[in-house]
Order: structure tokens, then C-alpha cells, then sequence
């Protein structure tokens, strides 16, 4: 792959529509972009979702395509019937039931042609007040976090979807849904150490293939920025220190936490040196273009490096 390959490759997008629009093609086959995310706005039904994918790996041709979905259960639900709706995760008890849904997952997300799954959610569920995370996470409690969520881990990608934790390093102390506005939280590595990444480092140790980072500012680690635009959290805390060697995926760059603050272009170049992988930009294929066309002149300047963008083009290949 050339250059411009290899940087399309590092960009998974979503769409409008229950068809892949001119702007979306021209993506796919002109900028060479890593994946596709599918929201509800995209599917009708069964039928149409397997013909919506099987188009939009068609267009990408001899290129793989990941086709990614928020299948958690509960509350984030994207899917028609005759999928299976899933209880909340914060409803499961035991860890074979988080198993055998992570494989019912696996198996009916892989019959359309659904390669990636962003779940589950390793939150811990600490603050009543949180407005986004709440029963979307499987307890307050650590401990059965992890060991609820390697289970739902294993029985995704056993049977052949690749899964995501998220939201690193924890999104279930907020009190704000950071959708629409920029979370704080003063906590420090000692903190982190002793809760929230407890999830995180089980997932790891149990071989997740991704991870997911959260709109939220750690300003025990790092009060100028939020973990996805963050090198001390990413490179140092998730890669060095936490030893995973996965796919880092941002979460939305499109949300309120960052709108404003930090412009979608700007936002992606930042994700990268920061050590994300694939930056995820939910919707706006203009926008997506132009933050495409950003980070190939910001390496032609110099601004991030070649090897960066090799270092991550290489880790998304294992996802296929």
C-alpha cells in the first residue's frame, strides 16, 4: 500500500441512509478507508442490513472492509428483527450467560457480514448521577466487570468477531455524557489503578482485540487533554503501561466533548500521535474527507511521522 492507502485504512466512518451514498463510495474506493460503522438510521431490515454489507465490501473490492456496530444490549440496540435483543449488560449474573450472549452476538452480527462489535462496556458503574454508562455496564463493582466482560470478550471473538472494550480508562465515575459536553475527573494513576482499569487489564490479559477510548479528561494524568487525544494515557498508560498491543479506536471525534474544543482535522492528527489507530468519525463524509486529506498533508509536513501511521496500518490488518 502507498501512502495515502495506508492513512484511509486508519478511518472508519458512518453514513446517512439505508444506501451507501456517492460520498460514501467515493470514500470507500478513493480514499481507502478502513471501515464502515452502522448506526439504526442505516438499517430497515434483516434482509436489507445483509444487502447494505455485502454493497459495501462489493464496492471496496479486492480490499477488506470492517463493518462495525454498537450491538451492546440493553438500551444500545441497533438492530432489526429477528436479532436477538439482548438484556442490559448491568442484568447478566453469571459469567457463562455473558459468554453464550457474546456468542449469540458473534454468530448472528457474523451471519451479515459484521466483522467488529464495540462491546462490551468495562465501565464501572460508580456514580448514580452518571446520565450515559449506568446499566450499560455490568456492575459497580470491578472485579465482576472483568470477569463478566472477558467472558462476553471470548464468546464474541471465539465465534469470529472481533470485540471492543470501552471506554478507557473508564467512563462510569462522570457526571457528564460526554455525547454532549467534556467529562472531568481529578483521578489519579493510584485511583485508576485500584478500579477503573481493572476491567481493562483483565480484557488485555484475555487477548481483546480492540479497545475504545473515552471523551474524558483524567486530570490526575492529564488535565490538558481527554484520553483520546492524550499520550500519556494511550501510548503511556494503555500501550506501555497496561502492555496492550491492539487496535486503539477513538470513540466518536464527532461528539460534544470535542466539538469546539478541538476541530475534527486537528482532532484526528492528535488521535494519532497520541497512539489511536483508527479514528471513528460517525457522520459528514465531506467532514471525513477533508480530516483524511488533513493527516496525509500533516505527514507530508512532517507533522506526524511515516512510521506512525505504519506502526497502526499494520495493527489494523490483524483485525481481519
Amino acid at each position: 500500500m502507498n501512502l495515502r492507502e495506508k492513512i484511509g485504512q486508519l478511518f472508519m466512518v458512518g453514513f446517512d441512509g439505508t444506501e451507501p451514498p456517492p460520498t460514501l463510495v467515493d470514500l470507500i474506493r478513493n480514499y481507502f478507508i478502513g471501515g464502515v460503522i452502522l448506526f439504526r438510521r442505516n438499517i430497515k431490515s434483516h434482509k436489507q442490513l445483509a444487502e447494505l454489507i455485502s454493497e459495501l465490501k462489493k464496492i471496496a473490492g479486492d480490499r477488506r472492509l470492517l463493518i462495525g456496530v454498537d450491538h451492546e444490549g440493553g438500551r444500545v440496540f441497533r438492530m432489526p428483527s429477528p436479532f436477538t435483543q439482548f438484556v442490559p449488560m448491568g442484568q447478566i449474573k453469571s459469567p457463562a450467560t455473558a459468554h453464550e450472549i457474546g456468542k449469540r452476538m458473534a454468530i448472528e452480527l457474523k451471519n451479515v457480514g459484521i466483522d467488529i462489535n464495540f462491546a462490551p462496556v468495562l465501565d464501572v458503574d460508580t456514580n448514580i448521577k452518571n446520565p450515559v454508562i449506568g446499566d450499560r455496564s455490568f456492575s459497580e463493582n470491578p472485579v465482576v466487570v472483568a470477569e463478566l466482560g472477558v467472558q462476553l470478550i471470548k464468546g464474541l471473538q471465539e465465534n469470529g468477531v472481533v470485540a471492543c472494550g470501552k471506554h478507557f480508562p473508564g467512563h462510569g465515575d462522570t457526571s457528564l455524557d460526554s455525547h454532549n459536553d467534556l467529562p472531568p475527573l481529578p483521578h489519579t494513576l493510584v485511583r485508576l489503578e485500584s478500579l477503573e482499569l481493572i476491567p481493562f487489564r483483565a480484557a488485555i490479559d484475555a487477548g481483546v482485540k480492540s479497545i475504545m477510548t473515552a471523551h474524558v479528561v483524567y486530570e490526575g494524568l492529564d488535565k490538558d487533554a481527554p484520553a483520546t487525544l492524550s499520550p500519556i494515557i494511550i501510548k503511556g498508560l494503555l500501550q506501555d503501561g497496561l502492555k496492550f498491543r491492539g487496535v486503539v479506536f477513538t470513540d466518536d471525534l464527532q461528539m460534544g466533548a470535542l466539538a469546539g474544543r478541538w476541530p475534527l482535522p486537528g482532532a484526528c492528527i492528535r488521535a494519532l500521535q497520541a497512539g489511536c489507530d483508527i479514528c471513528l468519525i460517525c457522520r459528514d463524509n465531506v467532514a471525513q474527507k477533508k480530516a483524511i486529506e488533513h493527516v496525509i498533508q500533516a505527514v507530508n509536513a512532517g507533522e506526524i511521522l511515516e512510521d506512525v501511521i505504519n506502526t497502526a496500518c499494520r495493527k489494523v490488518r490483524t483485525l481481519f
